[in-house]
């Protein structure tokens, strides 16, 4: 069988073959749109296999593929949670369109001047038996989460509300509520919000000592949400697995993007960005003022946005995006008070097409600890 490679450029396409397959918010169309503004260079690359007429199939997989900077004019190809692979392949189906993928990897990196691609895949890829590039390499440094925490949707409020873990994170829910904290959810979003997000962020960052993105990166990461509308349906009562794929046609294709505020007595206190995609509610940003921590806001904000995300967005799943005991336990151990599902994603690794230099950077990265 003959396969053959393209670069798709219809957006409704190629988001729903994701929703189809379960894929994550970071192959969409709108995310592309977000790297391209942010600078990058992009593909967008699907593998299908041809007809006996000549005519492309099915598509079995697509990946979106970003170009990455490193020093001395050198690059990195990254797969952020990706390929997606058409779900229902054979080893050997899926074996064969990676190999088409990598065999274009390789013709990019070489008039790129990209040392390796990144991939870290959303679900496992299966074997990996490729002809070339023979290396294969485990990253030093992961970008994407390794483990998230994801609430299931599906039931009732009131079964999400008794399900949660903690009986004091149920307590802190209520007393802010009491307290008299809002949940604000506005409609459109514009530079007062951005500044009221943004500031909130950077004083998290500050006291908690990590590095913040600069404002304009948040400017154009709502530039590209979706402007289609969300479905106002309730969805109750009704198990199921936890899935991105059943019924898309009635959740949109669309990427968007929200933003959350708590409020108390005149003051925003904290802020939340969400991506929503497909049935799939993402805890993307937030920033929150420590000085107004005895409202327990966050899990107040938490829940308001578990019930936004069930009845506005009609989603299924809340992925609070990722936890980590040893390098964020506070952080995780809050997550974790909410219960629901531990997941674990695969391992990603490097497809190496410059030896030398990927050794050099590698060595370089180890003596800076980076």
């Amino acid at each position: 069988m003959n396969f053959s490679i393209t670069q798709p450029n219809s957006q409704t396409r190629w988001n729903s073959f994701l929703l189809q397959n379960n894929a994550s918010f970071l192959q969409s169309f709108e995310w592309g749109e977000f790297q391209e503004k942010l600078g990058r260079k992009i593909w967008r690359l699907a593998v299908d296999p041809s007809t006996n007429s000549g005519q492309a199939g099915e598509v079995l997989l697509q990946a979106l593929v970003v170009k990455k900077t490193l020093a001395l004019g050198k690059s990195y190809l990254y797969i952020p949670f990706g390929p997606c692979l058409k779900s229902g392949l054979t080893d050997e189906q899926k074996e064969q369109a990676l190999e088409v993928l990598v065999v274009e990897l390789k013709k990019i990196a070489k008039v790129q001047g990209s040392i390796y691609c990144y991939l870290e895949p959303f679900k496992a890829l299966g074997s990996l038996n490729f002809k070339e590039p023979s290396a294969l390499k485990l990253p030093q440094k992961r970008i994407q989460p390794q483990q998230t925490l994801v609430i299931n949707l599906i039931p009732t409020e009131e079964q999400i509300f008794k399900s949660l873990k903690s009986k004091t994170t149920r307590y802190n829910i209520r007393f802010a509520q009491n307290k008299g904290v809002e949940f604000i959810a506005p409609e459109t979003i514009g530079e007062k919000e951005i500044d009221i997000f943004y500031n909130l962020a950077q004083k998290s960052s500050q006291r908690d000592g990590f590095a913040n993105y600069d404002k304009d990166y948040f400017n154009k990461l709502f530039s590209v949400s979706s402007q289609e509308s969300p479905p106002h349906t309730k969805r109750e009562g009704v198990s199921g697995e936890l899935t991105n794929s059943d019924d898309n046609s009635r959740y949109g294709v669309g990427v968007k993007i929200k933003l959350f505020f708590a409020k108390h007595e005149g003051n925003y206190i904290a802020a939340n960005i969400f991506v929503f995609f497909g049935k799939t509610a993402v805890h993307l940003f937030g920033g929150f003022d420590h000085n107004f921590r005895n409202l327990m806001a966050p899990y107040f904000m938490h829940w308001n946005q578990m019930l936004f995300a069930k009845n506005k967005m009609g989603c299924a799943i809340y992925d609070f995006w990722g936890i980590d005991e040893k390098k964020w336990p506070g952080v995780t151990h809050f997550k974790r008070s909410f219960g629901g599902k531990e997941i674990e994603y695969s391992k990603g690794f490097d497809i190496v097409f410059d030896t030398t230099w990927y050794k050099l950077f590698k060595l370089a990265r180890k003596i800076l600890k980076r």
